[in-house]
């Protein structure tokens, strides 16, 4: 069982994670009535619109919808396209509604094919997801992909949750794959963003040098990179696995592109966070290969 984070845990894991975090007034007492007391994940929404307001944000942690019988808070946290990411309420919110069991137990289990396509398909809405999830709402139309500054909010965010709790990023879901009665995140592809989490978790918290992280957003590109990256190196023996992370970490390889940066910063962060301990290392790529499945795909 998973306790929710306390007031203090919340700005605990947001200071460590470096999350570019604003508090809503009253957010380390808001919710709603009913079980909150084991949470499980986390559930990536959009608001489907663009709209960055103060009213909005009023909508969605305060006001929400009565007159459908849905108050606030709408969500646990939203992210705005500037990469700010408010937290506005701490207990239960409206946000996912009734949804599948089935994917509850794969986000419980952490065991399906979290970084690759398809993504998870919900069966039929038999469980209650308020008492289950924490939830962001993305403030965007969904008809779009997030703004570099937002993904890597939102991705942030997400990492900094996991670590609290012990989850893997497979505990990260978009609203579509818990009810086939929604489409968000909108074109965000939550195989993509999961990947991106599991990078960052990867790297740790420790954020790159100033002037680094504009010129860096994760993009399409990065993480699929990033993913046939970490099958190839899955193959070598252990002997050469040593060597190669070294290797990144003193080479200069000429490749200046924005994927290239965010590998080569990703594995001098592993190195550091886990050099010492490079047996689990080994194994941890070694299971993400085998999620992963070949390479090319």
């Amino acid at each position: 069982m998973a306790r929710p984070m306390s007031a203090a845990e919340w700005i605990a894991a947001m200071k460590k994670w470096k999350v570019p975090v604003k508090y809503y007034p009253g957010w380390d007492t808001r919710g709603r009535p009913g079980d909150f007391s084991n949470v499980n994940g986390i559930i990536i929404h959009h608001t489907g619109s663009d709209s960055q307001s103060d009213n909005y944000l009023k909508f969605l942690f305060v006001t929400g919808r009565p007159s459908d019988g849905i108050p606030g808070p709408l969500c646990h946290v939203s992210t705005d396209m500037d990469g700010d990411l408010w937290v506005g309420a701490r207990g239960r919110a409206n946000h996912a509604g009734r949804g599948s069991s089935r994917t509850l137990n794969e986000v419980v289990t952490e065991t399906y094919k979290g970084y690759q396509s398809p993504e998870l398909r919900p069966g039929p809405d038999n469980t209650d997801g308020n008492a289950h999830f924490y939830g962001n709402e993305v403030r965007f139309d969904g008809g779009q992909k997030m703004t570099a500054a937002q993904w890597n909010a939102a991705v942030l965010w997400a990492a900094a949750v996991c670590d609290h709790h012990g989850w893997t990023a497979r505990s990260v879901i978009g609203h579509r794959e818990w009810t086939t009665r929604k489409p968000d995140p909108g074109s965000t592809k939550m195989y993509e963003f999961r990947a991106a989490v599991n990078a960052r978790l990867l790297a740790g918290p420790t954020i790159p040098p100033a002037g680094q992280e504009d010129d860096m957003p994760f993009t399409e590109a990065d993480i699929r990179r990033f993913i046939r990256e970490e099958i190839e190196k899955a193959k070598i023996d252990e002997a050469v696995w040593a060597n190669q992370i070294a290797d990144v970490n003193t080479a200069e390889s000429g490749d200046t592109s924005a994927a290239a940066t965010l590998l080569t910063w990703t594995a001098k962060r592993v190195l550091d966070n886990l050099g010492p301990k490079l047996d689990e290392v080994k194994e941890t790529v070694d299971a993400l290969a085998a999620t992963l499945g070949r390479p090319n795909q």
